[in-house]
């Protein structure tokens, strides 16, 4: 019975303190070949990618410089990766994972205070 009630216990702590982190990269047809090689998934969170051309007309204003890779944790950025004037991003995997680990570090602090 009190391994049934931890078990239960972990496994409510674990979605409770679950969120849905997200990585975006953007990228324009022209500079596909300059695209930044994303596995499909990073440290739990879905990697998406997306033709810039195929955006909102409001999205493509916003955008500066492609490629982009934008991380979003419940569909609100948390933190952006954009190309210099050579269109291209010079960014590694872990990088990203470095941004989630923080994002989910300050999560858990709040929680514990």
């Amino acid at each position: 019975m009190k391994t049934l009630a931890t078990l239960l216990l972990i496994l409510i702590s674990t979605f409770a303190l679950s969120q849905d982190y997200k990585v975006v990269q953007i990228n324009a047809e022209w500079n596909d070949r300059n695209k930044v090689d994303l596995p499909y998934s990073i440290e739990g969170a879905h990697t998406v990618y997306a033709f810039l051309e195929n955006q909102t007309e409001s999205l493509q204003k916003q955008i500066q410089a492609v490629p982009i890779i934008i991380l979003f944790k419940d569909n609100k950025p948390l933190r952006q990766w954009s190309a210099d004037l050579s269109f291209k991003l010079n960014i590694n995997i872990e990088e990203i994972k470095d941004a989630i680990r923080k994002d989910k570090q300050k999560y858990i602090r709040a929680r514990s205070n």
